[in-house]
């Protein structure tokens, strides 16, 4: 049985919390849906959500969660502290089903936002809303497996590298960082400590450069 990314009497909390942070987000803080899922990743506060930090999926609500990523982004709080609720709308589900999701997989939010955006997610919503969310993992895992830029190429242009650099700052061979972003190797299979030296150069979780 696959290791979920912790304890499942938590996830219903977990799930009500972002679904609710990204409703407030967009409907009160007026932030794009895709803005925000960017600032909860930039903060860090969504390694430690998705690691099932109580004081995160648990501790407090959705608003304050989105109220303490706003703060530590530096951006004005709205003067409303609560939701005129309308029957969870499409920006709650988004939320709600990267919770679900994210705990079901393990894979960091960075990895599954990279792929899923916001906007997509949202054009889902009619469809599957009220189903099982089992359904929404079977779509985004399509979703996921679809051939793209590798995380590791999408790192390295974010960081304005070029695959010279990056293997010289790494210390392997260019050639090592073309096969991988080629998909010619497999990254998942590379040593640990050259996927630490990548890590560290790209400022990032050797899990957000795994495939």
């Amino acid at each position: 049985m696959m290791t979920r990314a912790y304890d499942e009497i938590y996830l219903d909390d977990a799930m009500e919390n972002l679904g609710s942070a990204l409703e407030y987000a967009v409907l009160v803080a007026d932030l794009g849906g895709q803005e925000f899922l960017d600032l909860f990743i930039a903060t860090e506060i969504a390694d430690e959500f998705g690691m099932g930090n109580v004081s995160y999926i648990s501790g407090m609500s959705g608003i304050e969660l989105c109220r303490i990523i706003l703060r530590e982004c530096g951006l004005p709080l709205p003067e409303e502290t609560g939701i005129s609720h309308i029957d969870y709308p499409a920006e709650y589900w988004v939320g709600w089903i990267l919770a679900y999701y994210q705990w079901y997989t393990g894979k960091t939010f960075s990895t599954i936002c990279r792929r899923l955006r916001f906007a997509e997610l949202g054009q889902l919503y009619d469809v599957l809303h009220e189903a099982d969310p089992s359904k929404a993992v079977s779509v985004f895992d399509a979703m996921m497996s679809v051939k793209y830029e590798t995380n590791l190429a999408v790192l390295r242009k974010n960081r304005d590298l070029t695959q010279d650099e990056l293997a010289r700052r790494v210390g392997v061979s260019i050639r090592s960082i073309q096969l991988y972003e080629q998909r010619q190797s497999d990254i998942n299979r590379a040593k640990h400590h050259h996927l630490q030296s990548i890590a560290r150069v790209l400022g990032c979780n050797i899990e957000d450069i795994l495939e």
